[in-house]
């Protein structure tokens, strides 16, 4: 083969890969884009997953502190409930307390009425 026809066949081989050649170039480039776009969600996966870590944790916290305080409510919640109950009992004593006392109140009346009545009769008298 002359050098002319291997220079030719060069040539129609160069034009004819040319094509070929620029469709892997466009097909790499969209493969490196890919690449990069996949390394970015990557990283946005990660920081997500710490962000989810975090909020994990202060969810915790939040719980045990709410747990903490529900706890204190209702220790104090059955303080007042025992002191209602004290209060309770204490009131229905002064109330019997309260109704002798009237009781006694009309008895010395009465008696006091009567003698007064006896005091007017012997005056009379």
């Amino acid at each position: 083969m002359s050098h002319e026809l291997v220079e030719l066949l060069r040539s129609v081989l160069k034009e004819e890969l040319q094509p070929i050649h620029e469709r892997l170039d466009r097909l790499e480039a969209g493969q490196q884009r890919l690449e990069e776009r996949q390394q970015r969600l990557e990283e946005r996966q990660q920081r997500l997953e710490e962000r989810q870590q975090r909020l994990e944790e202060k969810l915790d916290h939040f719980i045990i502190e709410t747990r903490s305080h529900f706890k204190k409510i209702e220790d104090e919640l059955a303080d007042h409930r025992r002191m209602f109950e004290i209060l309770s009992h204490d009131w229905r004593n002064a109330n019997i307390a309260i109704e002798y006392l009237n009781h006694k109140i009309g008895q010395h009346d009465l008696e006091m009425y009567q003698l007064k009545k006896r005091l007017e009769l012997q005056e009379t008298k």
